[in-house]
């Protein structure tokens, strides 16, 4: 992808991200809660039909730690059905070590805005014989759905992910119902720009799943789609400069509090999602090119709308209004 495919690339993730239709999904998703977990599956599966793009921007600075995996065999049960503990690094030509990856992002997306904090398992998928990252634990302070939970979100309090005018990149999270936390701080002036893996940070994008608390019978993979010139280097953040005061995601299988390598990205991350696609449908760079393409070329889909929801609300206060002055004027009548 040439500068000017990338510019064009860019503002049409971003034409799919807008505040006030997320504002009105995070409303209906509040509702979505108290629906049994297979109406919501159903309603999303339905979704995703109607609606192939999502857009997915991730804010500078994104924070991706890495721990070694210290039990393998507790690694291998959390991952789902088709998966292998794999090896991998996070740079060009360097060691390599089966993994955990932490990280902690603000995020504008076509479903909702807010930060995340994500702990992934990265596994080969033994029918592509890719890299993959797997979601096994995550927080967020704003709306969500995954496949186990459904619709959810707001899980933890504190949320803290922010920089200072000093150049930290501070993180403190919380989730109160369980007493996991993640507080670290990072100097963000100290890193250097090293070239990244190809393998995980390229071809593992390919193919995201859920394992771990969140592994379910729902869960199906998807595939990101973005420029690889993207993720071919970031800034490497050295580990006298990364202060990790605790973490209690996966510290079942790992050394929680000493990390191997950390990275930050300076810009910001335009990702799409085709909720249409068939898994396993991105599995080389060709794939990924022919994709590009077509989203690039493409006109008139569908987008996520506030007004897909506000119609069917509106419609319905004013219905109950109806029936509301109706019987006002019986009562009157009669």
């Amino acid at each position: 992808m040439n500068q000017e495919e990338n510019r064009n690339f860019v503002k049409k993730i971003e034409s799919l991200v807008k505040p006030q239709d997320v504002t009105a999904i995070s409303f209906l998703s509040s509702f979505s809660k108290s629906l049994p977990k297979k109406t919501q599956h159903k309603f999303t599966q339905s979704g995703k039909k109607r609606i192939p793009y999502m857009g997915f921007i991730v804010e500078p600075y994104g924070l991706f730690v890495s721990f070694k995996i210290t039990n393998a065999s507790a690694a291998q049960e959390m991952l789902p059905d088709g998966y292998e503990l794999a090896e991998t690094s996070f740079f060009k030509n360097e060691a390599k070590f089966p993994m955990v990856i932490a990280s902690v992002f603000t995020a504008r997306t076509s479903g909702f805005i807010g930060m995340r904090a994500e702990f992934y398992i990265i596994a080969h998928n033994k029918e592509t014989g890719l890299l993959s990252w797997i979601i096994c634990d995550y927080e967020t302070n704003t709306n969500s759905y995954d496949p186990k939970n459904g619709f959810c979100g707001y899980t933890c309090d504190p949320a803290v992910y922010t920089t200072t005018y000093s150049g930290e990149l501070l993180v403190d999270i919380k989730n109160r119902s369980n007493n996991k936390e993640f507080i670290l701080s990072v100097d963000l002036e100290k890193g250097d720009s090293r070239e990244l893996d190809e393998s995980l940070w390229i071809e593992g994008n390919f193919c995201v799943d859920y394992g771990g608390e969140l592994k379910s019978d729902f869960s199906e993979p998807f595939s990101l789609i973005f420029d690889p010139n993207m993720l071919k280097e970031a800034i490497s953040i050295p580990l006298e400069y990364i202060s990790i005061k605790a973490n209690s995601y996966l510290n079942n299988i790992i050394d929680p509090v000493k990390p191997v390598n950390a990275i930050t990205i300076p810009y910001n991350q335009h990702f799409i999602i085709r909720q249409d696609l068939q898994k396993h449908a991105v599995k080389n760079q060709k794939d990924l090119d022919l994709q590009i393409k077509s989203f690039l070329s493409r006109t008139g889909f569908k987008t996520m709308s506030g007004d897909d929801i506000k119609k069917p609300i509106y419609g319905m206060v004013l219905i109950s209004y109806i029936v509301l002055i109706s019987i006002i004027v019986l009562l009157l009548i009669f």
